[in-house]
């Protein structure tokens, strides 16, 4: 098998920069399709590539028979088009989260292993070239064993939250949340989104390593007048690594670590070295490293493996999802990021939800489906497409899923 045969569903505005990036991967796909439910917005798309635009997911598959689905529908309807694909046999990466509630979570999960399916969930936070540096870093022992990771940003919890696992490299087993909402005037932000209230949640997550995380989420968006807040510390036992807690944003990270000297003699006081990047002459990312003294490493670095293609490095870590699925289909492999840890994601998030609701009480991990969630679900998605999301998925497959 060559190029694996490529059809993005979704094309809104994260699902530009997911076909911008297969776009670069030559040696892995031939984009075949780009379906919408705007037909416009899919001839936009295919016609950047060359390809078939489509508004009918069904006649997608059927004239195209794609390798691989990218799908970046609305978190509503990952289950609908999930589901279809895998009882079509159509291997797919699916945008985060991967659903909204535990019970979607595992009819995808179901679905794709009853057909022999490959299910990724496209989490690509922890491999922004960032945070694979810092696993790296982690993982040399520079800063000791880590206990303690703090995320303070301004929105979505599971990105952070799946970055911590790496960073701990430990399994979470209770999450216990506070939370806060607020009016505010009306307004829309950059993403397109409306917002009349501001929240604001503090998760505590318990890993089963003794070590403890900590992420602030929220829907501030740097509007308003807000601090962003963001932030990301982990906590070694013998240095702290800081970086931003924005996978878009790079600059200022630094690792602060201690040599014997330091603590013995200098009340443990840590010296900072500063993240440095090399760049090619055109501007592509060669590696991130970092010039520690011998006793605690020496230099260590991180490579781009990308740099012939030419990828922005705020792509490669979507590039590394796609490249994901794409190996996963080819070596027969189970998928970089699977469902089940977009499941264990998601759990983390819904978790959180439960602990507010009994009065920041830990809930412990893995959870159950909670009917009265799952009611809730039903009830609100028939209010905005006028059909049960689950009871017929080839009826729910017929609404006109709105590009974001």
């Amino acid at each position: 098998m060559s190029h694996l045969k490529y059809a993005l569903i979704g094309y809104g505005r994260r699902g530009k920069v997911h076909l911008e990036t297969a776009t670069e991967l030559k040696d892995t796909f031939k984009i075949v399709a780009v379906c919408d439910a705007h037909q416009r917005s899919a001839e936009t798309g295919a016609d950047q590539v060359g390809a078939k635009a489509y508004s009918d997911v069904r006649k997608m598959i059927e004239r195209e028979n794609p390798d691989v689905c990218d799908v970046v529908v609305p978190a509503e309807l990952h289950h609908v088009v999930s589901c279809y694909l895998s009882d079509c046999g159509i291997h797919h990466n699916v945008e985060t989260g991967l659903a909204p509630t535990l019970g979607l979570m595992n009819l995808m999960i179901g679905k794709a292993k009853a057909n022999n399916v490959k299910l990724q969930t496209s989490e690509n936070f922890p491999f922004v070239p960032v945070e694979q540096f810092v696993c790296h870093l982690i993982q040399s022992g520079a800063i000791g064993k880590v206990h303690k990771c703090y995320r303070l940003f301004s929105t979505t919890g599971y990105h952070g939250l799946a970055a911590m696992r790496c960073r701990m490299d430990a399994k979470p087993i209770a999450v216990s949340s506070i939370g806060h909402t607020m009016p505010v005037v009306s307004y829309v932000d950059r993403a397109k989104r409306d917002f009349d209230t501001e929240r604001l949640e503090f998760y505590t997550v318990d890993f089963d390593n003794g070590g403890i995380g900590i992420a602030m989420v929220g829907n501030k968006n740097s509007c308003l007048g807000r601090n962003m807040l963001v932030g990301f510390e982990t906590c070694g036992e013998r240095g702290t690594i800081i970086t931003n807690g924005n996978q878009g944003a790079t600059g200022d990270e630094t690792i602060n670590v201690c040599t014997d000297e330091d603590i013995n003699q200098h009340e443990a006081k840590a010296k900072t070295y500063p993240f440095q990047r090399e760049y090619s002459e055109n501007d592509v990312l060669k590696r991130i490293y970092v010039e520690l003294p011998k006793s605690l490493g020496g230099t260590i670095e991180w490579h781009n493996p990308y740099l012939e293609t030419g990828i922005l490095e705020k792509n490669i870590s979507l590039a590394t999802m796609l490249e994901g699925i794409a190996q996963a289909v080819r070596e027969d492999l189970d998928p970089l990021w699977t469902g089940e840890m977009g499941r264990e994601d998601q759990e983390m998030v819904i978790a959180a939800h439960r602990s507010i609701q009994m009065n920041r009480q830990p809930v412990n991990l893995p959870i159950s489906i909670d009917l009265g969630e799952e009611e809730g679900f039903d009830q609100r998605f028939i209010q905005r497409f006028g059909v049960h999301p689950r009871e017929d998925l080839n009826q729910v497959l017929a609404v006109n899923f709105k590009a974001r």
